[in-house]
């Protein structure tokens, strides 16, 4: 019985040391973003995760807001040449965020939520934020 418990509080999305960028705080940042998505498929897998969405989204919100001002003074800082375009694209995720959470909250579905946080994980921060590690690396 513990042993199932145990397995049940998983991650949905585990880190792993091929997400770290290089960059300690952009790094810390992105293991929030994790721990945030884990927490809401945590709830939605105890099925409270109504309960959760509103909080969740809170954080996300401020947090991502957080973020992207920290990464965006990184890319200006190493003279990324990817930054407008980057800067462009935190700019339509926050307000994708923001328009994804608030439908997801009047539907009272933390899935539509959770639908955006893993492909902004896997499409985002998994691969465009690669590109400045790249670049940072030489590579």
């Amino acid at each position: 019985m513990t042993k199932n418990i145990i397995q049940n509080t998983l991650p949905l999305i585990a880190w792993k040391p091929e997400y770290d960028l290089g960059v300690h705080i952009v790094d810390e940042h992105h293991r929030g973003i994790l721990a945030a998505i884990n927490t809401l498929h945590y709830e939605i897998q105890r099925q409270r995760g109504e309960n959760a969405l509103m909080p969740v989204f809170r954080v996300m919100q401020e947090y991502t807001r957080i973020h992207f001002e920290v990464e965006q003074e990184f890319f200006e800082k190493f003279n990324f040449p990817g930054t407008t375009a980057h800067k462009t694209l935190h700019s339509e995720l926050m307000t994708m965020l923001s328009s994804v959470g608030e439908k997801s909250m009047i539907d009272n579905d933390p899935n539509q939520f959770m639908d955006f946080l893993k492909k902004w994980w896997i499409d985002h921060i998994r691969t465009k934020d690669r590109e400045f590690r790249d670049y940072l690396l030489g590579e």
